[in-house]
């Protein structure tokens, strides 16, 4: 059970505020709705938002301190749940009818949500399947779900499930975090699978990183490859400008003169072949393609059936997907030259955007146009442009200036705070 605003961001009350700080950072990468497609995430995310306003800030700290969660609720949220609302559903049985039911001002007091000048709006059920709605003045029902007596029906809109783990839940109205016990609780995809054991790991990892790092290693292996692989020209060609000395018209002429036997970057592709293609190549291409198409294809199917929002942001696990699909049919087709060279803008691409998305440093969007660098010199060459220079900066010094720059500039700013 969740007992306090600690327990929710699982750190001890004598925690420092950089302690804070980087709990709710790691609570973040879990339940930000973009990083998690689970349908409670955004009502998870806001009461771990809501727990950080109150303990990073040091005055509201100390209050909270020295009121106790149960008061510092009471006197100063406007309603935010008390811990019995926060129970996982083995919690939530005799215990917590018995709170409820002690007494009609103690539960207004730690349950009620306050809208507009004084308002209030109070609800109770019990565990018997009929409701009792207590109502006066201009107070509203409003709680977890909808209950039903034998004269009439009140329906009360769920505004969040609480996870069957530590973590409460929520989500805003005004400002206003909402709450609900594990009973009500809906029958959806994240219910079936949410307790268990390996998906909660899978969800507690951050896989931005190893992904970036994935793409860059596999972009460098490539680059290895094609390096070796046209080693005696590039031998010739620093021959060549040795030879001329610094002056740089000399040095000009001779990059772009000749090629000095150097494969262009789509040339290399074309020629490396990591299998033998088992089919004839036009359907060869259409299989990997096809590969391509299915993963996507999942990808969209799972949006239209489980996710409520089908047009929302593309969360890691979709790109986890589409990255495996695009790696292997580029790894298959062109080597990991290719595979790099697709796999980094698309990863980056997504990862950035994300993380514009979260609290904290924003990376620049440049280091995607840096990684995107080697595929538009492969698109260039299959258009018939083939420029020894252009290529040369295309595929090492741009390339090489994104793929090492986002990583080594998170690490930094990680280590040293700047």
């Amino acid at each position: 059970m969740t007992e306090d605003f600690y327990d929710l961001l699982e750190i001890s009350a004598d925690a420092s505020q950089d302690e804070v700080k980087e709990a709710y950072r790691e609570q973040v990468r879990v339940y930000h709705p973009d990083l998690n497609d689970d349908d409670r995430a955004q009502a998870q995310f806001t009461a771990v938002q809501t727990a950080y306003d109150i303990l990073g800030d040091p005055v509201e700290r100390q209050a909270y301190d020295r009121l106790g969660h149960e008061d510092y609720v009471a006197k100063r949220t406007s309603g935010l749940p008390s811990p019995d609302v926060w129970k996982s559903t083995d919690d939530s049985s005799a215990d917590s009818v018995a709170t409820e039911s002690a007494s009609d001002s103690k539960t207004e007091t730690s349950r009620s949500q306050t809208t507009g000048s004084g308002s209030r709006r109070a609800t109770s059920s019990s565990s018997t399947g009929s409701s009792r709605t207590t109502s006066t003045g201009s107070t509203t029902a409003t709680g977890s779900k909808s209950t039903t007596s034998s004269g009439s029906t009140t329906r009360t809109a769920s505004s969040g499930t609480a996870t069957a783990g530590r973590h409460s839940t929520g989500s805003t109205d005004g400002g206003t975090v909402h709450g609900t016990t594990g009973s009500g609780r809906t029958a959806s995809e994240s219910d079936r699978f949410g307790d268990n054991a390996v998906v909660q790991w899978w969800r507690r990892q951050n896989f931005a990183w190893p992904l970036i790092w994935l793409s860059v290693l596999t972009y460098l292996v490539g680059l290895g490859q094609y390096i070796l692989e046209n080693v005696a020209g590039i031998e010739l060609l620093w021959t060549e400008l040795a030879a001329v000395g610094a002056d740089p018209a000399a040095i000009w002429d001779a990059v772009t003169s000749e090629r000095y036997g150097i494969q262009s970057p789509i040339e290399f592709v074309i020629a490396a072949e990591p299998v033998a293609p088992p089919l004839p190549p036009m359907e060869w291409y259409g299989l990997l393609g096809g590969l391509v198409a299915i993963a996507v294809l999942a990808v969209g199917i799972h949006r239209a059936v489980w996710r409520s929002n089908t047009w929302g942001s593309v969360t890691i696990n979709e790109t986890i997907v589409v990255a495996l699909a695009l790696g292997i049919a580029t790894t298959l087709l062109g080597g990991p030259f290719l595979a790099g060279a697709v796999l980094m803008p698309v990863l980056f691409g997504v990862i950035v955007y994300t993380t514009h998305q979260l609290p904290g440093w924003s990376p620049s969007y440049l280091y995607v146009a840096f990684v995107l660098a080697p595929a538009a010199g492969l698109a260039a060459g299959v258009a018939g442009v083939r420029s020894l220079p252009a290529e040369v900066l295309a595929v090492v010094v741009v390339a090489l200036l994104g793929a090492l720059g986002l990583p080594l500039r998170a690490t930094i700013r990680k280590r040293f705070g700047r």
